[in-house]
């Protein structure tokens, strides 16, 4: 295998990303013209709690001839978030669909908890602005935007870090769903759980295997490693404990749109040198053929 071919593959997948299904701020197929645009060739949409983009971004990709995969990204965990996606699911599952409905409605009900909280802090937003965001369900991102254009802060970014996350005066905690769960609704639906962006948990390696150990008993068969809070030289330390644990490692972006974070299609995945044997044993675990042909152009 020559550099070259390794260098064309991680170049252009891109494993985890978001439409207006969830909190993206493109639509289901606009995201896919925009990740044809940027070179991808092998796409995931991972929209939070919602597969509901699925069917668009499916036929979107297809037109543009990239290799699709449907995901989800479950939101687990209480006050501490832990994020599971899931690869090649099934988008029309009946228990995924009975999930999103009841996320839904838990989303709805903690957002108006969190404005009411922001207004109590002294940072009204204008609801109105924020409901009009919201295409599909509503999260945190939305809220933050509102923020932003109510003059609160400058950026999306220091909305969540001064109001949004435990400890600030406008989160409000989601109803819990344990790792477990969220794995097990991902492998009914015939999916491949993995976990998203461990860096973002600030555990320590020590912590962070034993709770990646703790997780692979409950059913988790993957670790994104390649994503932008990866750090160079963390790489190499999630790389040991996907080994340790026999699991699979993807990677993406986890693009939004620049509305919401300043993070490209594509990025973070570029130093997956080892993508072309990470992604054949993905699609071998969601009994699917490796698209080769896509890199033989």
């Amino acid at each position: 295998m020559s550099v070259n071919r390794i260098l064309l593959v991680q170049n252009h997948v891109d494993l985890h990303m978001h439409s207006t299904a969830s909190d993206g701020t493109l639509t289901p197929s606009a995201l896919m013209e925009q990740a044809k645009a940027d070179g991808m060739r092998i796409v995931a949409l991972t929209d939070h709690d919602t597969c509901s983009g699925a069917a668009e971004a499916a036929r979107a990709a297809a037109g543009f001839g990239m290799c699709f995969i449907p995901g989800i990204e479950l939101s687990c965990g209480g006050a501490r978030e832990i994020h599971v996606l899931g690869y090649g699911i099934d988008p029309e599952n009946p228990g995924l669909m009975s999930f999103r409905e009841k996320r839904m409605e838990e989303r709805r009900l903690r957002a108006i908890a969190m404005m009411d909280a922001l207004e109590a802090a002294g940072a009204a937003v204008d609801r109105t602005y924020v409901n009009s965001l919201v295409n599909g369900f509503i999260g945190r991102p939305h809220i933050a935007r509102g923020l932003v254009q109510a003059g609160h802060v400058h950026t999306v970014e220091e909305a969540f870090d001064r109001f949004l996350v435990p400890g600030r005066p406008g989160y409000v905690p989601r109803p819990e769903v344990t790792v477990a769960e969220g794995c097990s609704l991902i492998r009914a639906a015939g999916g491949v759980p993995v976990l998203a962006h461990p860096m973002e948990l600030r555990s320590g390696e020590s912590a962070l295997s034993s709770l990646v150990h703790e997780w692979c008993g409950q059913g988790l068969a993957g670790m994104e490693i390649y994503h932008p809070s990866t750090a160079n030289h963390k790489a190499a330390m999630l790389r040991s404990i996907a080994r340790q644990e026999k699991l699979l490692v993807t990677g993406g972006s986890d693009f939004h749109g620049p509305q919401v974070r300043p993070i490209r299609i594509g990025q973070g995945v570029e130093r997956w040198e080892t993508a072309e044997m990470d992604l054949k044993r993905l699609f071998d675990a969601m009994g699917r053929e490796f698209p080769a042909e896509l890199f033989l152009q």
